[in-house]
């Protein structure tokens, strides 16, 4: 039993471990990724970053100048909502392939994986004054 319990101890760590590694690998992925999206009359070109944090807006010409401005409203917020759109579809894209481990992850949290269940089996029976438990 404790050769069993010991690998399953091994192999809930290093899911945990590759987890990590691989949640750190796409985070670092996207704080270098930005996202563009432009008018469609070509007037203004605006990026956001991962945080959809605006991090440039490009004007094109100067036809904003003449324009009303409820339309140049219109226009921007347009424009930054498809880049928004285009970065969520990034993000989703990054992490998508992490959420096929979402249920082991999810499991090792919560103590529902068979490691948990063996140990909780032996944390019941164990005498109260062990692993630092008070005693009842």
């Amino acid at each position: 039993m404790a050769d069993w319990l010991e690998e399953q101890l091994h192999q809930a760590m290093a899911t945990l471990k590759d987890q990590r590694d691989r949640i750190e690998s796409a985070k670092a992925e996207l704080a270098s990724r930005t996202t563009s999206a432009t008018s469609a009359d070509h007037l203004v070109t605006v990026t956001v970053d991962a945080q959809n944090t605006v991090v440039g807006m490009k004007f094109h010409t100067t036809k904003y100048r003449s324009m009303p401005p409820e339309q140049l409203a219109r226009t921007l917020l347009d424009v930054l909502g498809r880049a928004r759109r285009e970065m969520a579809d990034t993000v989703v894209e990054v992490f998508g392939p992490l959420m096929d481990q979402r249920d082991d992850l999810r499991a090792a949290m919560t103590g529902t994986t068979e490691v948990d269940k063996a140990f909780s089996a032996l944390w019941n029976e164990a005498p109260s004054d062990v692993f630092g438990r008070r005693g009842d």
